[in-house]
């Protein structure tokens, strides 16, 4: 301050006794600023430093155990504002049961030509790995939610039940949907409010790899697993053997199994506080492995539903490039390492004639850890053949 008042005065012109009182009197103002009186009236030195970083912070790389609470998780009003600030309500551990098991596919009912899908939101405390689980809000129970494979021009209704304590929206991310199916609250529809139903209807357009995922507080609400795989088939896609959906994402899982979200009332969090990272809602090794048979044609349909970027790479195989965001690519090329930022799709294929256990990973490797220690973990599988084992599983067998 003092630097700034003396460069602003020092233009007036050679009033130099004038610069010289104002220099004075701000180096003064600056002293008296790092002073205050404490409760029994004595004088003591006010800490103006940064606060010291949490651990997850100090580290760089993640918390090395579940998040602490305290860290980077305050509410605006931690500085002592006095203004009243919703808290978010935390899921109640008594009722939401835990579970580890999710249905991969939904099957619709078909009315009148149309294919009916339900969807609950709902709390649900679900398992990373075993012993190991996170609160959160889900679709029908499950992280993520469940997939829905339709074909290209398919008539399509989602009846939507709110049962969190909280209002939610679903937006069909990708899928050409009518302006009042988009689902913005307030934009497109009103929320959903909690004990509440709507109903999305639309045609199933055009063809790909889509996903669905709230849109209302998204940040929390995405963040806290409400998301799910969204197929088109086309009519001329190709005919494959086997074709999986990898549906990545990250958590902060907080000790004695709370989600980072939980009763925080601001949107932001540091990226070093993802602590666990899944496939399907799973870490390794716990996340299925995509098995093959020798000679399948594979298409891998890869969606980025969490907020970083995972560089996935496939072992052995080059990967074809066939679609990006649900859109054929003009011209499919072959790599080893796909980028797949927030949001994206990426689809592959491949055909299965180097018999093996292929792995498929991130390529942070912070991101193959759980709990930020533990490795190997997180974003990893294997591409596996049915039937196979390699040399080194032979001999730990013998």
């Amino acid at each position: 301050m003092a630097k700034e008042i003396k460069e602003t005065t020092a233009t007036k012109g050679g009033n130099g006794g004038f610069v010289a009182i104002l220099v004075v009197v701000a180096v003064i103002a600056v002293g008296v600023g790092a002073l205050a009186a404490q409760d029994d009236g004595t004088e003591r030195a006010v800490d103006t430093a940064a606060p010291a970083p949490g651990p997850a912070e100090a580290s760089g790389t993640g918390a090395g155990r579940d998040v602490d609470p305290s860290d980077g998780h305050r509410s605006s009003d931690d500085a002592g504002a006095e203004e009243e600030v919703d808290i978010p309500p935390q899921v109640e551990l008594a009722s939401a049961p835990v579970k580890s098991e999710r249905t991969v596919r939904i099957e619709p009912e078909v009315v009148d030509g149309v294919k009916v899908f339900t969807l609950n939101a709902e709390e649900v405390q679900w398992e990373f790995i075993p012993g190991k689980a996170v609160t959160a809000w889900g679709y029908n129970g499950q992280i993520p939610g469940p997939e829905f494979w339709v074909t290209e021009d398919d008539l399509v209704r989602v009846n939507v039940t709110n049962n969190l304590p909280v209002p939610t929206t679903i937006h069909w991310h990708g899928i050409a949907v009518p302006n009042e199916m988009d689902g913005v609250p307030g934009v497109t529809q009103d929320p959903i409010e909690p004990g509440g139903t709507f109903v999305y209807e639309f045609e199933a357009k055009p063809s790909g790899t889509f996903w669905y995922h709230s849109h209302f507080d998204s940040a929390r609400q995405l963040d806290m697993g409400l998301s799910g795989a969204f197929v088109i088939k086309g009519a001329d896609e190709p005919t494959y053997d086997k074709e999986f959906v990898q549906l990545l994402d990250e958590w902060i899982r907080l000790p004695e199994g709370r989600n980072g979200w939980e009763g925080v009332t601001h949107a932001g969090h540091n990226n070093a506080e993802y602590n666990w990272f899944t496939i399907n809602g799973k870490s390794f090794p716990a996340t299925p492995n995509m098995e093959v048979a020798e000679g399948d044609r594979v298409r891998v349909r890869i969606i980025n539903a969490g907020y970083q970027a995972h560089p996935m790479h496939l072992h052995g195989k080059r990967m074809t490039v066939v679609a990006k965001d649900g859109a054929p690519l003009p011209q499919p090329y072959e790599a080893d390492t796909v980028l797949v930022g927030s949001g994206e799709r990426y689809d592959f294929e491949f055909v299965a004639d180097d018999p093996g256990d292929w792995m498929f990973h991130c390529h942070i490797l912070h991101h193959v850890t759980n709990d930020a220690v533990v490795e190997p973990g997180g974003l990893m599988n294997f591409v596996t053949y049915e039937g196979y084992d390699n040399a080194y599983q032979r001999n730990q067998q013998g």
